[in-house]
């Protein structure tokens, strides 16, 4: 059965790689305040709430980078991509969205106005993460038991 949304196994390498280099700028950018020069949105508009006098782009880049990072390992095929393997990639999907739920009613009982928002901000992540740890873990677990069975 051939997935035409999968993209060719190299890409998995590829997406871990940009993941750490977006994930380190991202976390220059809230730790150190880290900022691009040059990466700068001028405008001479004051608009109220929207003040983008002097507005860097980094954290927009560091954020698109990890997501779309993320997107890439989760939608890149195995090796040897079959139908258990397409199983084991549906069951994580599944997981993954039930637990990333569960964990939005818990933040939503216990986080609060703009803590709420900067909680709300890292669960973005979580429906991908949460995958890929799963599918990694349940092909680690049959790639085991193949060697246990030889």
């Amino acid at each position: 059965m051939s997935n035409k949304l999968l993209l060719p196994s190299y890409y998995k390498v590829i997406g871990w790689i940009s993941l750490l280099v977006f994930a380190a700028l991202g976390t220059a950018v809230i730790f150190k305040e880290f900022k691009i020069p040059g990466f700068q949105l001028y405008t001479n508009k004051n608009q109220g709430l929207l003040d983008f006098n002097d507005y860097n782009l980094t954290n927009e880049l560091a954020l698109i980078g990890v997501i779309l990072s993320l997107l890439v390992i989760a939608f890149s095929k195995e090796k040897n991509e079959d139908e258990y393997i397409s199983y084991l990639r549906l069951k994580s999907w599944q997981w993954s969205v039930l637990i990333s739920y569960l964990i939005l009613v818990v933040i939503s009982l216990c986080f609060y106005g703009t803590t709420f928002l900067g909680v709300i901000f890292y669960n973005i992540f979580t429906i991908l993460i949460v995958f890929i740890i799963k599918f990694q873990f349940s092909l680690y677990q049959l790639r085991r038991e193949d060697e246990y069975v030889k």
